[in-house]
C-alpha cells in the first residue's frame, strides 16, 4: 500500500464504504419487499409472476452478498496493509485500476494470466495430479 498516497487510500476507502452502504440498503429493501409479497394473496398468474420475481431477487441477493464479501475483504486488506498488492505476483496494483475496481486483488497482467490458465484447463481438462484419489 506504500505506492498509494493518503488521499488515494482515502478515496478508495470512501468508494468501498459507499458501495457497502448501497449493498446493505438494497438488502434491507429486498427483505422488506419479501415480507410484503408473502402477505399478498393472488391468482395463479399473480403467484407465477411473484415466483419469477423471487427467483430474480434471489439471484440478485446472491450477487449482492458475494459483492459485499469482496468489499468487506478489500476493507480488511486496507486495514492490514495488504491492499493494492497483487495476490498472484506481489506487484503493486496501479491506482487507476484500483479506482476502476476497488475490490480487485490482481494486476491486469496477473488476471489475464489466470484467465488464460483457466481457459487452457477447460480445454485440456484436469491434470493427472488433480484427478488422483487419495
Amino acid at each position: 500500500m506504500h505506492h498509494l498516497s493518503a488521499s488515494q487510500i482515502s478515496e478508495l476507502r470512501r468508494l468501498l464504504e459507499d458501495e457497502r452502504a448501497q449493498l446493505q440498503a438494497r438488502q434491507a429493501t429486498d427483505e422488506a419487499e419479501a415480507v410484503t409479497a408473502d402477505q399478498e394473496p393472488g391468482d395463479t398468474q399473480d403467484r407465477a409472476s411473484e415466483e419469477a420475481r423471487r427467483t430474480t431477487a434471489l439471484r440478485r441477493r446472491q450477487r449482492d452478498e458475494d459483492r459485499l464479501g469482496e468489499v468487506e475483504a478489500a476493507l480488511r486488506r486496507m486495514d492490514d496493509g495488504s491492499y493494492g498488492i497483487c495476490a498472484e505476483t506481489d506487484e503493486e496494483i496501479p491506482f487507476p485500476r484500483l479506482r476502476a475496481e476497488p475490490t480487485t486483488r490482481y494486476t491486469v497482467e496477473a488476471l489475464e494470466m489466470l484467465e488464460d490458465e483457466r481457459s487452457r484447463a477447460a480445454i485440456v481438462g484436469p491434470t493427472a495430479s488433480e484427478t488422483e484419489a487419495y
